[in-house]
């Protein structure tokens, strides 16, 4: 509770001297404006503007950038946190934010048969995909358990009784839906429609891709990368442009600033 009371105060604080700036900078504007409306174009004197004017004044886009640096860290973080699986997606929809969100899940491996993805390479080595049945609450989850170099492989079987898995989600694969299966069985793509109909039940809407399992199969099929970007928050673009705006209305001050300073007459001085 305490923690997140100090994180609350953390990312308040700023956005209020952000607003005290903003006020500020209107004011140093209006005094630019007068300024040069009373010498015709030419800057003369501003007795009341100081250099920390200026300067708090003049980088708002920095206060833009540092304010939305601290917000993306509080949702990288968040979406880093590991979630049950069933509170990220549900067998009829899933929210874009679980795509590539790690996840757990406690249940069982299902009787039904795994199936193998065909033609799927790991650091260059020919292989297979595994697919597995997972049962979370009555749900069906379908687990890429990660690669084998042989549909004989040892490392296909799965542990009995209750399993608890970490990992993250990435969506079906929808290409070659036209044939989705070849002749020996295997799987050409991780299509939720062929493995549906396999396993003879409905599945959770998205892919669990396997990081690690509890107890451990040993062996076990190598890890395998997610196909999709991991959850992440991108700095938002649509920012970009009022930052820059700030950083020109900069250089306009500190323009105005030197001319004051150094160009203006020395009649001024007395």
């Amino acid at each position: 509770g305490g923690e997140h009371e100090a994180a609350h105060v953390e990312f308040v604080a700023p956005r209020v001297d952000v607003r005290q700036r903003r006020q500020r900078r209107l004011r140093i504007t209006a005094r630019l404006v007068a300024a040069l409306a009373e010498g015709g174009g030419r800057v003369v004197a501003i007795p009341a503007m100081r250099a920390r004017d200026v300067l708090d004044g003049a980088v708002p886009g920095i206060d833009v950038v540092e304010r939305e640096m601290l917000d993306l860290e509080a949702e990288r973080a968040a979406l880093s946190d590991p979630i049950d699986v069933l509170d990220a997606a549900s067998v009829d929809d899933f929210p874009a934010s679980s795509v590539g969100r790690p996840v757990t899940a406690t249940g069982a491996y299902s009787a039904a048969d795994q199936l193998l993805v065909a033609q799927r390479e790991l650091d260059g080595r020919p292989g297979d995909w595994v697919l597995a049945p997972f049962v979370v609450e009555g749900t069906t989850v379908a687990v890429l358990r990660g690669w084998v170099d042989s549909p004989s492989s040892p490392a296909l079987a799965v542990p009995a009784g209750s399993v608890t898995l970490s990992g993250a989600l990435q969506p079906f694969e929808e290409f070659y839906a036209e044939q989705a299966r070849r002749p020996d069985g295997r799987l050409i793509a991780v299509s939720r429609e062929e493995i549906e109909r396999a396993w003879g039940t409905p599945v959770l809407a998205l892919v669990l891709v396997l990081r690690s399992q509890e107890p451990a199969s040993d062996p076990a099929p190598l890890p395998v990368p997610l196909t999709v970007q991991t959850a992440d928050v991108p700095f938002p673009l649509q920012n970009a442009a009022y930052t820059l705006q700030w950083f020109v209305f900069a250089g306009f001050v500190w323009v105005m600033w030197w001319l004051w300073v150094v160009r203006r007459p020395d009649s001024l001085d007395t």
